[in-house]
């Protein structure tokens, strides 16, 4: 898999970390916040019909003291006065007078004084002229008040063209009826305090459905809700539907009905705000909630791909480890085959030494030239079993733990790189403590990290540089310092100098795990490796590793 796709797949998993993080914190708190504004809104509604139910009470109970306080104010006249007083017309009229002063003022229209056969006997009020004469014997409500007493109609305009209703009532022996015409505009009054909110209306209805007084809100017709309330039942009832709370409950004996609507959205504003806020907190932690899940994800697929590539990192440094053991033991395999043939030169050639030592100058010309020649292979011999003598050292130390002589193990490391040094006029400056003791350690992993700062540095200072190679103690600790005259490292690059596979080198001339290779090798090793830019131009690698 290559890194684009590894970086696809870690966007990808850091959207569903964020995601199920995000799903798992703010689902509880929706349905929680959807909870609370249900039963919110339920607690609202059950407030608005029990104001309902109260309305329609207090209004009944009004409404039905009204109308029996008339009837009770005629009954009184009754009982107080004879037929002969109250059809004498001045005692009528001093009546009527008397019953539209104080509070009662102009709650009654007329007084109306009828004989049991039907026929007018006293009359006073505006309409004189327009019901003089007229016989009620075949009126149904003159049929009824005399066989139930008290008769109290429905609302209508008859020949006054207003809307009012008629109260009449008969003495006890049923001699004569007293008929009063109400107002029905103070009647209507009664209706107003009981609106409930802009939006509502209240009514009053007979049993056939029949406005009774004005609808508040100026409808003209009924619709499904208020005709299901026309059922004759006992106490209040509601009903409702989407729009309006419906409450019912007859009165005058079950001969009118009180309807009290109530717009639900009116008395919905405590709950609207309750809503709006907690919608409002439900956003904003959402928010945070985002914000948090974000945070997070990212931070675990950062774990994630730091954990990546330190597997990738050691993967790359287990390979090397595996090839520079092959290595060793490809080494320990030809030094040996070397080494013989060496050893067999280096007789001969002193074998030859010999000889030409018992020879006569004078009888063999080219004396000196044989014994130049045959010093020259002796050096050369060494010279070639010295660098077999590293090899085997090199194969020996694979993977092994043993004491190690830092400034041997350095000078070895630059040995393999003399010639590239010496190829582009590059110089080492050797400052080696001699003092210093040998390390317990695992010196090919030592070996490897000093190998590649130094390789590090040669690239760095480029044909005609110089190297100082420093080593000394510090309390119980080895320090290793290896710097150079180039260009120096940039700071951003410091920051991510130790990372796996970053590297300023061209492509195909770096893999970038040199210096985070160095870098696990010696916290493994239980050191550190730092770097710095120093003040005369150039980076300075330090690495540092505790005596034991």
């Amino acid at each position: 898999m290559n890194m684009r796709e590894k970086y696809k797949d870690y966007i990808r998993l850091q959207r569903l970390l964020s995601a199920g993080f995000f799903v798992s914190g703010i689902v509880p708190i929706i349905i929680i916040a959807l909870g609370a504004i249900y039963n919110f809104k339920q607690l609202s509604i059950n407030d608005i019909e029990v104001t309902a139910r109260q309305v329609a009470e207090h209004r009944n109970d009004a409404i039905n003291t009204f109308l029996q306080c008339q009837v009770n104010y005629l009954a009184t006249l009754m009982n107080l006065y004879e037929l002969d007083h109250l059809r004498q017309q001045e005692n009528l009229n001093k009546l009527f007078l008397a019953v539209n002063r104080g509070d009662k003022a102009g709650d009654i229209v007329d007084l109306q004084l009828i004989g049991t056969n039907g026929r007018q006997l006293a009359y006073v009020g505006p309409y004189q002229d327009k019901i003089e004469g007229k016989d009620y014997q075949d009126s149904p409500w003159f049929k009824e008040v005399l066989a139930r007493g008290t008769y109290v109609s429905d609302v209508f305009s008859g020949f006054r063209n207003y809307p009012h209703f008629v109260i009449a009532l008969t003495d006890p022996r049923k001699t004569f009826v007293l008929r009063a015409t109400i107002n029905s505009g103070i009647f209507n009054s009664l209706l107003h305090s009981a609106q409930i909110g802009p939006g509502g209306d209240a009514f009053i209805l007979n049993s056939n459905g029949e406005f009774q007084t004005p609808s508040l809100q100026k409808a003209s017709r009924l619709n499904a809700a208020e005709i299901a309330l026309l059922h004759h039942h006992t106490g209040t009832e509601l009903t409702s539907d989407s729009d309006y709370l419906y409450v019912g409950k007859w009165l005058n004996g079950n001969m009118w009905l009180l309807v009290i609507k109530a717009k639900i959205t009116d008395s919905l504003s405590g709950y609207f705000k309750y809503r709006d806020r907690i919608i409002f907190t439900v956003v904003a932690i959402a928010a945070l909630f985002l914000v948090i899940s974000y945070g997070i994800s990212r931070f675990i697929v950062a774990r994630i791909r730091q954990a990546d590539r330190e597997q990738t990192a050691l993967d790359q440094q287990m390979a090397h480890i595996e090839k520079m053991a092959n290595i060793g033991r490809l080494a320990a395999g030809i030094a040996h085959e070397i080494n013989n043939p060496l050893q067999l030169i280096q007789m001969q050639a002193g074998w030859i030494d010999e000889l030409l030592q018992e020879e006569n100058p004078q009888q063999v010309v080219n004396l000196e030239e044989y014994r130049k020649s045959v010093s020259k292979i002796k050096q050369h011999v060494n010279r070639a079993g010295t660098i077999t003598h590293r090899l085997l050292g090199f194969s020996r130390k694979i993977s092994a733990e043993y004491d190690v002589q830092i400034n041997e193990l350095l000078q070895e490391t630059i040995s393999f790189l003399e010639s590239e040094a010496r190829a582009n006029n590059i110089a080492f400056n050797l400052q080696l403590d001699e003092s210093l003791p040998t390390l317990r350690t695992d010196g090919a992993q030592v070996q490897q990290a000093l190998l590649n700062l130094i390789e590090n540095a040669l690239d760095a200072v480029g044909p005609e540089g110089t190297i100082d190679v420093v080593t000394a103690r510090s309390g119980k600790e080895l320090s290793v310092q290896i710097a150079d005259n180039g260009p120096g490292i940039d700071q951003e690059v410091l920051e991510k100098i130790w990372e796996p596979f970053f590297t300023t080198k061209e492509a195909g001339k770096g893999t970038g795990l040199g210096l985070s290779i160095c870098s696990d090798i010696a916290h493994r090793l239980g050191g550190t490796i730092t770097v710095e830019n120093r003040p005369q131009g150039g980076a300075s690698f330090t690495l540092r590793l505790p005596l034991r």
